[in-house]
């Protein structure tokens, strides 16, 4: 019986991982999913939605629990680091079994870490996923062939929870949802909510935990329009009882918390630069706000507040259609099995 191999290399539980994991349920009918990731609350996630998963602490105790299942023909494998694939790639050629590999590149913020080495694989003959056209075009900025890559955008599954229409005006509440480091940007929304002219501003919910926290927090501790939840497991919860979605982050590659917010039924705010840009079209599925300016972002965000709400309700409805559309979970997964000469058949 096939089995689809998924290696990770955070066991956090971030787009990236969330993505991993909707992969290997979407494409269940094909083969058993297991999941390889160091420790981390993904692994949890993944027991929970019946996904066999195994933790690894370096790339010995990666190599041993990989080891059984190269043995088998059939299986295909998604990896998404350049050392795990080289290392996938070795086994497989000592256990004498061709193994198909995709390298699933979801990009990053550090442009070498992201980008920089994906070029080896090529060399090695393995196939790239770019999760964007953003993502795709940083990889042929680092040297990668264009006829190597393939876009397989990301994509939304699972049921989340429905915002009410608008019925009245004004924001009271807008949420961020980020990783907290500085690539992120999320001091220039805490910015705008710091300006002098900000006294209108609606109430900021901000969910998410990283090594700047501690700063952001302490600069906004005197603004009691300024909330931090920390790590929020299910931060649909939340997004649901406000009003609109910002997103910071100007070279995001990709950006699926936007995704959920729009399935959600928020408006969306996103920089106007990177992969969120592109996942947006201003003023018709969401706003643009001009990227790393917190007084633009305050300014957009005023703006949004005074809009009526049938223009907020048409803006909700164009991106549920867009979601609908060029997000459809059926048809990326088809565009994975097409490339993997996947059947329903194990």
């Amino acid at each position: 019986m096939r089995h689809l191999l998924y290696i990770l290399h955070s066991g956090q539980l971030y787009g990236t991982e969330r993505m991993a994991m909707a992969t290997l349920k979407q494409l269940a009918k094909s083969g058993i999913p297991v999941l390889f990731a160091p420790d981390g609350p993904v692994h949890e996630e993944a027991k929970r939605q019946g996904i066999q998963s195994h933790p690894f602490h370096s790339m010995w105790s990666l190599m041993r629990v990989l080891w059984p299942y190269l043995s088998e023909k059939g299986n295909v494998l998604f990896t998404t680091a350049v050392a795990q694939s080289i290392l996938a790639l070795l086994l497989s050629k000592l256990r004498g079994v061709e193994l198909p590999q995709l390298h699933i590149v979801h990009g990053g913020t550090d442009e070498r870490l992201s980008y920089g080495r994906k070029h080896w694989l090529q060399h090695l003959g393995l196939p790239l996923v770019a999760v964007s056209e953003f993502v795709r075009e940083r990889l042929l900025a680092h040297h990668c062939s264009a006829q190597g890559v393939k876009v397989i955008e990301n994509f939304l599954i699972g049921n989340l929870p429905q915002r009410p229409i608008f019925q009245q005006m004004g924001i009271r509440d807008v949420v961020l949802v980020s990783r907290i480091d500085p690539i992120k940007e999320v001091g220039v929304a805490i910015d705008a909510w710091r300006l002098p002219s900000s006294l209108g501003m609606p109430r900021l919910l901000v969910m998410g935990t990283g090594w700047q926290s501690q700063e952001l927090i302490e600069i906004s501790a005197s603004n009691e329009r300024v909330h931090w939840f920390g790590f929020v497991k299910y931060p649909a919860e939340i997004m649901v009882e406000c009003d609109l979605y910002i997103h910071t982050c100007p070279c995001e590659p990709f950006g699926l918390a936007i995704l959920e917010a729009m399935a959600i039924g928020l408006p969306v705010l996103v920089p106007d630069q990177g992969g969120a840009a592109s996942l947006v079209e201003d003023g018709v599925t969401g706003f643009h706000f001009r990227a790393s300016d917190p007084d633009d972002l305050q300014r957009q965000v005023l703006r949004i507040n005074a809009l009526p709400p049938a223009t907020l309700n048409a803006i909700v409805a164009a991106a549920r259609q867009q979601l609908a559309e060029r997000f459809s979970a059926e048809a990326r997964i088809g565009d994975y099995a097409r490339l993997l000469n996947l059947s329903e058949s194990v």
